[in-house]
């Protein structure tokens, strides 16, 4: 019998897999074994629901510290809706979504600087997080008669001519640091707000639970007439923000005095570029 042979200097071909089995074997990541169709199932729509807030961003790529950012500026929108509800239980819950947004900018803070993550796009959305948060609960306080207007006006006036100071150096990379007047301004501007949520709260919950609750009070004593009255009014929301006011201005003299310099080097370059 005669066997059929290749010509030489021709290998044998083997059939090569379609190129889509080959792509789906390697996306296809292998599954544990020990784990159940049940908890993967959890497990996938966990991150599904995690990458929800962000639909353009890569959520498993950013960092834990950015990730803790952008959940402060998701937590805006449900404090705002239980902030503003008729339900007592939805605007003490409203307290507690603030309190936890107020952890996540310490929270932030403390993982970027403790495992070296810090980056460009947390040192610009940090302080803007911070700023949007303080902003959203005092104008809530202006809808509601908490506080008056104008209040924020100049605390909002400040704020930005800050900020447009900080940002009109950035190209030259240098950082203006927050002092301590500054530090103790946001310190004094969260306790207006928690201060002037508890007080709002409170007077809702009491109205709601008893009509006559002014006049128990005031049969308590001298200490019970104060408690009502204060309960009865704004005053505690109107001077600690009143206060917060007065230093969020007095500190913002403070830093354009202390970096006057950094200011008129950047007009005589303008009027440089100018001419």
């Amino acid at each position: 019998m005669s066997t059929r042979r290749e010509p030489k200097g021709k290998a044998l071909k083997r059939p090569k897999p379609p190129a889509r089995a080959a792509a789906k074997a390697v996306l296809v990541e292998p599954q544990p074994r020990r784990l159940g169709r049940a908890f993967q199932r959890v497990r996938a729509v966990s991150r599904g629901f995690l990458a929800l807030p962000f639909p353009l961003f890569r959520w498993g790529q950013v960092n834990l510290p950015n990730q803790l950012t952008l959940l402060r500026m998701v937590l805006l929108v449900p404090f705002v809706i239980l902030f503003l509800s008729d339900s007592l239980v939805a605007q003490w819950a409203s307290l507690g979504v603030f309190a936890v947004a107020a952890f996540t900018d310490w929270l932030d803070g403390y993982v970027a600087r403790s495992q070296g993550l810090v980056t460009n796009f947390g040192k610009i959305m940090d302080p803007l997080a911070d700023k949007l948060m303080m902003l959203t609960a005092m104008i809530l306080f202006v809808q509601v008669g908490l506080v008056p207007g104008w209040m924020i006006v100049l605390i909002w006036w400040r704020e930005l001519a800050v900020t447009g100071l900080r940002t009109l150096v950035a190209a030259r990379r240098t950082v203006l640091a927050a002092d301590s007047w500054g530090k103790a301004k946001t310190l004094l501007q969260v306790v207006a707000v928690v201060s002037g949520m508890l007080v709002y709260f409170l007077q809702n919950t009491l109205n709601r639970s008893d009509d006559a609750w002014r006049v128990h009070l005031e049969s308590g004593g001298a200490l019970g007439e104060l408690t009502a009255r204060v309960l009865d009014s704004n005053a505690i929301p109107y001077w600690t923000m009143f206060a917060a006011m007065i230093l969020s201005l007095w500190s913002g003299i403070r830093y354009f005095r202390k970096n006057w310099e950094a200011v008129c080097l950047e007009l005589e370059e303008a009027e440089k570029g100018e001419g």
